[in-house]
This record gives structure tokens, C-alpha cells and sequence, in this order.
């Protein structure tokens, strides 16, 4: 008589344990990568001691999105802040690097990478953390090129953080190493989750990113074949935009610098100005900004960098983090956190109520 009490408290008992975990897995997956909150991510000052130009007025009439604070320490500064969350809608789902006990749907292009469904709204944006920079707003070109590294190499309008193109083994284009998988959820509705979404950007765990063009930045600013406008700010000062120019023809890798620079008329510059383009449709190392033409303070690029993640490894890092745990600690969490495996290892979501 007693067994369909104790089962509906068993299932609500499960429920919990899920919850719990999923609020356990999302914190070490941000602290996994190295993301801090942005009070403690703010770059310094970077002490420009800069004259104001042709950009110094661009970007302080520049629109953001609400997502987006901004801020300026003195007449060449401008510090970003953001909330780490974009101001568009994500796809409901994604795909991620399998973790243990997760059921593999499908592996990435070209790096092979197992890669498992993992929700949005239940684990990625419960995760994302925000950041900040400060940017020399009076830019110029510096006498060499310095790489970019993994990790934020620019703002964006959305609120979000701009990443180089690779990702995985840090020579692969992100881009180019996609995956897909289309199922039925549990409203009996068709869902496909991506590495990379149509915006070509995704978390690594703490930080949501672009790598390459983001048609959900640019087409708040764009028409769809007019010109590119201003969709963001490089860590050397020098604007990003999409990959149209003035007269709204796409803008091919040829035409652009190592850098992905090129200096020409622009919507907000017509006189000309050096900036950056993200190029449509391209899936190569192009896709992205591969090294900056001005000049980044190395606490500002080192700050960055800590928000960048080896996606590939991620769920051994949150493992890792908690091997000196005390043995009892650690293996209640092992526990739970297998347990909120086989929750969600048919790739399906998890019941309403437990995220």
C-alpha cells in the first residue's frame, strides 16, 4: 500500500540530487576554465597615455547591448564590462565534450572530440560568468603583429567575449570542426543541438564566445547585404566588424592582412580607418582574428587568457579540482554527479521541474 508514496518520494529525492549536482557541476565547470567574476577579471589601467583620434569618438557614441557596461578611467580607457550572458536568444541546446558516463551522440569534424547534449537554460547559462577589460580607445598601429591567444581577444555589442578561431588542440578553426545531432525532446518537439551554433559561437563552461562571423551580433546592427557596422572592440583598441564593406559586398580573406585588418571607408569612419573583419561563410583560420596590429598591455592579455577553457579536457578539470577533497566529501560528489550522468545520458531533457 505504501509503494506509490515511496516511490513519488524516491523520484522527488532524485530530483533533488539533480539539482544539486547540476548547481555543483556548473560551478567547477567556471572555475575549471579560469573564469573570475568581473570585479576581479577588470584589467588595470593600462596607462595610455595615447591622443585622442578618429576612433576615440566612434567608440563613445557607440550602442551597446544591456548586457554591457561601459565605463572610462581617463581620455584614452575604456573599460568593458559584461554580464558574460548574450542579449539573443540561444539555441535550447548544445553540444559539449562528453564527460564520464554521458551517452556520446556524435564526434566533432576534424579533432574526432565525443561530444554529448547538455542544455542551455540548465547548464550553460547558470555557469556563465562575466568579465572585464580596458582598452586603449585611442589606438595605433604598432611597429609588429603579436599573436592572439586562446581566451577573450575582444568585446562584442551583445555582451559577450570575442575568442581567436581555434579551439581543441589550439590549431584547429573552430569553426570547421562542428557537430550536429537532432532529436525529439520530451514536449515531443524536434531539437538539433550544435557544437557551434548559426551564430558560430558556444560556451566553453563559463564563457559565452564567438569564433568566427556572429549573425546574431551583426544583424543587430546590419542590414542583411548593406554595409558592416561596428559589432565590437578588439583588445588593442581597433574596432571588429562583419564582413561587408561600404558598398555591402562581401569582404573575401584575400583583400584582408595577416591580422584579418584592412584599412577602408566604413559607416562610421568615412574618411577610412584600420579595423578588423570577420568573414562570412569562412571556415579556415581566417574565420577569426589570428594576431592584433596595435598594442595590448600584458596585464590586459594576460586577464583575458584566463577565461579561455581546453573544452577538450574540461570535465577532467572539474575532477581534478576536487581530488584533495576529503574522501568522504569527494565521493558523495562522485556519486551524485554519476548519478546526474545517467539523468541525462540519453540526451534527452531532463524531467520538468529538475533543472
Amino acid at each position: 500500500m505504501n509503494a506509490p508514496h515511496t516511490a513519488a518520494a524516491g523520484s522527488a529525492t532524485n530530483r533533488r540530487r539533480r539539482i544539486s549536482t547540476l548547481v555543483y557541476i556548473t560551478a567547477a565547470l567556471a572555475l575549471g576554465c579560469g573564469s573570475t567574476s568581473p570585479s576581479s577579471s577588470s584589467s588595470s589601467s593600462s596607462g595610455s597615455t595615447g591622443t585622442p583620434n578618429a576612433y576615440t569618438a566612434v567608440y563613445k557614441a557607440m550602442t551597446r547591448g544591456n548586457t554591457v557596461t561601459i565605463t572610462y578611467p581617463s581620455t584614452c580607457e575604456m573599460t568593458v564590462t559584461t554580464s558574460g550572458k548574450p542579449n539573443y536568444t540561444p539555441n535550447a541546446y548544445y553540444l559539449a565534450p562528453a564527460g564520464t558516463g554521458q551517452t556520446v551522440v556524435a564526434h566533432t569534424s576534424v579533432t574526432n572530440t565525443a561530444v554529448a547534449v547538455i542544455s542551455y537554460a540548465g547548464m550553460i547559462a547558470p555557469s556563465l560568468q562575466g568579465s572585464s577589460a580596458t582598452i586603449d580607445i585611442c589606438p595605433t598601429l604598432a611597429s609588429s603583429t603579436t599573436a592572439t591567444g586562446l581566451g577573450a581577444i575582444g568585446y562584442l555589442i551583445s555582451g559577450t567575449a570575442m575568442f581567436n578561431p581555434f579551439e581543441m588542440d589550439a590549431s584547429t578553426a573552430a569553426v570547421a570542426d562542428n557537430a550536429s545531432y537532432t532529436f525529439t525532446d520530451s514536449n515531443g518537439m524536434s531539437q538539433t543541438a550544435y557544437f557551434l551554433d548559426q551564430c558560430d559561437s558556444h560556451s566553453n563552461g563559463s564563457t559565452w564566445h564567438a569564433h568566427g562571423n556572429p549573425n546574431c551580433v551583426t544583424s543587430q546592427v546590419d542590414t542583411p547585404t548593406g554595409p558592416s557596422h561596428i559589432i565590437g572592440i578588439a583588445l588593442d583598441g581597433f574596432p571588429i566588424y562583419g564582413g561587408r564593406d561600404i558598398n555591402g559586398n562581401v569582404i573575401s580573406v584575400s583583400q584582408l592582412d595577416a591580422c584579418n585588418g584592412i584599412t577602408s571607408v566604413t559607416p562610421e569612419f568615412p574618411s577610412g580607418a584600420y579595423h578588423y573583419v570577420l568573414p562570412i561563410g569562412v571556415t579556415t583560420k581566417y574565420a577569426s582574428i589570428n594576431c592584433y596590429s596595435g598594442s595590448v598591455p600584458a596585464g590586459t592579455m594576460a586577464k583575458a587568457r584566463k577565461l579561455a577553457c581546453n573544452m577538450k579536457t574540461m570535465f577532467a578539470m572539474i575532477e581534478s579540482q576536487h581530488q584533495n577533497e576529503p574522501e568522504g566529501l569527494q565521493e558523495k560528489k562522485q556519486k551524485a554527479k554519476r548519478m546526474a550522468d545517467v539523468a541525462m545520458a540519453d540526451g534527452s531533457p531532463m524531467p520538468p521541474g529538475s533543472m
